[in-house]
């Protein structure tokens, strides 16, 4: 079977931008004939990511005729590639009429791929996304009971979207997130005496728990531990931990610069309130990296790890405890780690098992 994954994005967003790409090197190491597009009016993208590009230059100025103008390319040239994909893979496009339209209209099965809770997190946008969230629910519904199935980065998404179309037996597929697995030469340069772990976020919003973690950290009377923060954090963050020596704050940093600093951690800490989002399981990028760079972690949320693989702990947010689980791991190479986490992250695994599954799903 032939599949086309695509998104759109107006303006370059580099998790999207950097997922997408590296999906489109594991489909072509592996010869799959899977194709990724992100349809885009940015031209400003740097050109390492031409080949997975199709850009668009809408023609209207009026904010709202361009949005109009730029949907209706984007299905328009969906459309376009009917005779050349037996099945597409969509990411779901929020509040979209013309999504809807375009899948009452396209002869060849098309699944919708969801990453967060769309009509709670557009609840939480003011106004305008309480309005938006109004029409996320009539016409995403209508998108949700049209489309062949449902593919959602956690189980609880998947639960979530069935229940918003009242259908339990719709088709549904787990496709978790994964990173370009590449296995480097870990260096670990752990040290006994200090329990030092790693904390990462572009920035810390409050479904990262920081303030939790502060909060804890401080309760605590162990002093033989380092957190490194890394990303930007709050003002009011910032302060708290000014004068406490068990916080290192980066601010925000390249992969290279965060790859020297895991080199003496013991373990990463995940995200800690979830819970604010109304959300429990989480899929992130950054766990995976943690577990690229032979990083355990300790967490706050449920993940798609089974409850048997040790390197990712889903624990409630304790001081103490996440020093027995740092103990615990000393005992472990980070080679180890990093060869036992591949087939839960690696991009080409995960997708090589996501491409068989659309094609049993389709028989």
């Amino acid at each position: 079977m032939k599949f086309l994954h695509t998104t759109m994005m107006k303006t370059e967003s580099s998790g999207i931008l950097n997922q997408m790409y590296g999906e489109s090197i594991a489909a072509h190491d592996s010869g799959m004939d899977y194709n990724v597009k992100i349809f885009t009016e940015d031209t400003s993208i740097a050109s390492k990511y031409s080949k997975i590009l199709e850009v668009y230059r809408p023609k209207k100025k009026n904010k709202i005729s361009r949005w109009v103008e730029f949907r209706r390319a984007y299905f328009n040239w969906l459309e376009s590639q009917q005779d050349e994909v037996d099945c597409f893979v969509l990411r779901h496009s929020l509040y979209d009429p013309l999504q809807l339209s375009f899948l009452k209209r396209v002869k060849k099965p098309v699944y919708l791929v969801h990453h967060t809770k769309e009509i709670e997190e557009l609840r939480t946008s003011g106004l305008k996304g309480k309005i938006l969230s109004i029409i996320e629910t009539i016409v995403g519904n209508q998108s949700i009971q049209c489309c062949a199935g449902v593919v959602g980065v956690t189980n609880e998404l998947i639960e979530y979207e069935k229940q918003r179309i009242n259908d339990p037996d719709k088709k549904s597929i787990l496709y978790s997130n994964g990173i370009f697995f590449e296995k480097n030469e870990i260096i670990d340069h752990r040290k006994p005496d200090i329990l030092e772990m790693l904390f990462v976020a572009s920035y810390f919003y409050e479904w990262h728990g920081l303030d939790l973690l502060i909060e804890s950290v401080q309760k605590s009377s162990h002093q033989n531990i380092l957190i490194h923060l890394v990303g930007e954090i709050s003002d009011t963050d910032q302060l708290s931990i000014q004068n406490d020596p068990r916080f290192f704050y980066h601010g925000p940093l390249s992969s290279d610069a965060i790859g020297l600093i895991a080199q003496s951690c013991v373990i990463a800490l995940g995200s800690f309130a979830l819970y604010r989002k109304n959300v429990k399981e989480g899929s992130t990028l950054k766990v995976r990296e943690y577990l690229s760079l032979g990083l355990p972690v300790y967490s706050g949320h449920i993940d798609i790890f089974p409850a048997d693989f040790k390197f990712y702990k889903f624990g409630k947010l304790c001081t103490e405890d996440m020093i027995e689980y740092a103990n615990e791991m000393m005992s472990y190479p980070k080679s180890i780690i990093q060869e036992s986490s591949k087939k839960y992250i690696s991009k080409l695994i995960l997708l090589e098992k996501f491409v068989k599954e659309l094609e049993s799903i389709n028989q």
